[in-house]
């Protein structure tokens, strides 16, 4: 459900499909969280449902693995193995890009070749997972994905060397960089920065859990990455944000930040209970850990923020 009337319809004609061409790659682009079964294995099925849940709530965009989807855990073969899954539940629904990071350029240039066999609409690169900083190493490990395929890319921030500047290099340097993720502490500011720095379109998306949405908005961010629980109530507050209708799209957004400020004490693990809670995911089991961080109080706390937050979800 919506705050007023409907959106309006997408523009038509040859000028609106420009358009919405060029916004395909803007908006909300969801991290979306890993399922796993008790027995610590990925639990396809929801996955799969996780991956259309999010298609149903018209997000622009979805993203897996990647850090919220706790992809350090992941296996080389469940990469593989899982990424096909989701491209084939989401192709043509939602923009997918599959995350192609890996220790070294060689295997990141392996999953960049992968994700493209598969249909994969674009790449999401992070640095070596072995955490590399040195830039020189850095840009030959990103030249290297961009060299064995052509979707567009999205780079983010991920290791101490990945500066604003360097982001800005690799997208002047690599043409099919189309996403500049930006994670640092002054990311809102930083926003601005790509904004009037940037040599051609480029676009500056962000990540902290959507804290910063609106601020990122007026300021003409191209979008932010965070979590899937609320994904269709991120996804409202950009759609009412650009069709004009301001007020509305801050009152909801001051409902929503409610859980922003939870997850930054509670971690992943509460997107996992909101997706549990909203009949998308079998547990909230992580692989690292078997704490479960949130207590009596955050889980009312939850229960308030999702009697808020219903009236407004799409699916």
């Amino acid at each position: 459900m919506m705050l007023g009337a409907p959106l309006a319809a997408p523009a038509v004609g040859s000028q609106g499909a420009a358009q919405d061409a060029t916004r395909r790659w803007e908006g909300i682009f969801v991290i979306m969280q890993t399922p796993f079964l008790q027995t610590l294995e990925i639990d396809e099925e929801s996955l799969r449902r996780e991956a259309d849940f999010l298609a149903r709530a018209r997000v622009h965009g979805i993203v897996w693995p990647a850090g919220a989807g706790e992809t350090v855990s992941i296996s080389y073969k469940e990469r593989m193995q899982y990424s096909e899954a989701v491209v084939k539940e989401a192709k043509g629904r939602t923009t997918v890009l599959i995350g192609v990071h890996g220790v070294h350029k060689f295997e990141a240039m392996e999953y960049a070749r992968f994700a493209e066999k598969i249909g994969a609409d674009g790449l999401h690169a992070l640095g070596p997972t072995n955490g590399a900083s040195d830039q020189q190493v850095l840009e030959d490990y990103f030249t290297a994905i961009a060299s064995v395929s052509k979707l567009p890319m999205c780079i983010q921030v991920s290791t101490p060397g990945m500066t604003t500047d360097f982001l800005l290099r690799m997208a002047e340097k690599l043409p099919t960089v189309k996403i500049l993720k930006l994670e640092n502490p002054d990311v809102t500011q930083d926003v601005t920065r790509v904004l009037k720095e940037r040599k051609r379109p480029v676009i500056p998306s962000t990540g902290g859990g959507a804290m910063n949405l609106l601020n990122e908005m007026e300021r003409g961010s191209g979008g932010t990455m965070a979590g899937a629980g609320f994904a269709d109530i991120q996804a409202e507050i950009w759609d009412l944000f650009h069709a004009g209708r301001k007020q509305e799209a801050e009152t909801l957004f001051m409902k929503f930040l409610r859980s922003a400020v939870l997850e930054r004490r509670t971690t992943y693990v509460l997107q996992k209970e909101i997706l549990r809670r909203r009949g998308v995911f079998r547990t909230v089991v992580m692989r690292n850990t078997r704490k479960f961080t949130m207590d009596e109080g955050d889980m009312r706390e939850l229960d308030r923020i999702m009697e808020l937050l219903k009236p407004h979800f799409r699916v």
